[in-house]
């Protein structure tokens, strides 16, 4: 497991993640970079300058966002996500001044639900689910889902750095993929080649972090 590589943004230096080589096993893939998000989920300068290269695909494309649901501790990144697609710009001269910022609650069986007094939030509105590092997408498709049970509709996906393109036929926009860690490999957890090498593994990741075994 090797000391973490920063990589910077080119669109803005102050935005950042900090990248580990190694064995890691997530729930639904091992893979072998480990893509760390604190500063961009945690620190108000780089949370900050986050949102605004995000926001900018929504004001440009002209696409409207009512809700922005927040999986694995991205609510502050939310919350400034939020306040940029609120504010009037050139492109954008009249948005919705009033976009609502929700973090996920899971049931047993890992489905997020909506409480009675949140679901007014979901019903009948455009929501863009947000997370910090997407691997195979099945996490935010399960989202997708259950926004659609809720009677919302899913207008886009944000994340800070995603190594699919395409989740459900929605374009993933994010700040980082993988033409920015093209060593980055994500395997099946049935047929992982690290495995078959004998290569132990380093940690359990999830969206909170990681776990050294």
């Amino acid at each position: 497991m090797d000391n973490p590589i920063k990589i910077t943004s080119p669109r803005d230096e102050r935005v950042f993640i900090r990248v580990t080589h190694g064995h890691f096993v997530t729930a639904n893939a091992h893979i072998n970079h480990y893509v760390g998000t604190s500063d961009i989920k945690h620190n108000h300068i780089v949370s900050t300058d986050t949102a605004m290269l995000l926001a900018e695909y929504y004001t440009t494309r002209g696409i409207e966002v009512d809700t922005v649901l927040c999986l694995y501790e991205t609510q502050t990144l939310g919350a400034y996500l939020a306040h940029e697609l609120a504010r009037p710009s050139m492109m954008s001269p009249n948005p919705n001044p009033n976009v609502y910022v929700l973090g996920a609650e899971y049931d047993a069986q890992g489905n997020i639900i909506f409480r009675d007094n949140l679901q007014r939030m979901i019903k009948n509105q455009r929501v863009v689910v947000l997370m910090s590092c997407i691997t195979s997408g099945k996490t935010i498709e399960r989202a997708i889902e259950s926004v659609g049970y809720y009677g919302g509709t899913v207008v886009g996906i944000s994340a800070a750095f995603s190594a699919t393109k395409y989740i459900n036929g929605i374009e993933v926009n994010c700040i980082f993929d993988e033409d920015d860690l093209p060593n980055y490999e994500a395997y099946d957890v049935r047929n992982c080649p690290l495995c078959r090498q004998g290569m132990p593994v380093d940690a359990l990741a999830n969206g909170y972090g990681y776990s050294k075994l």
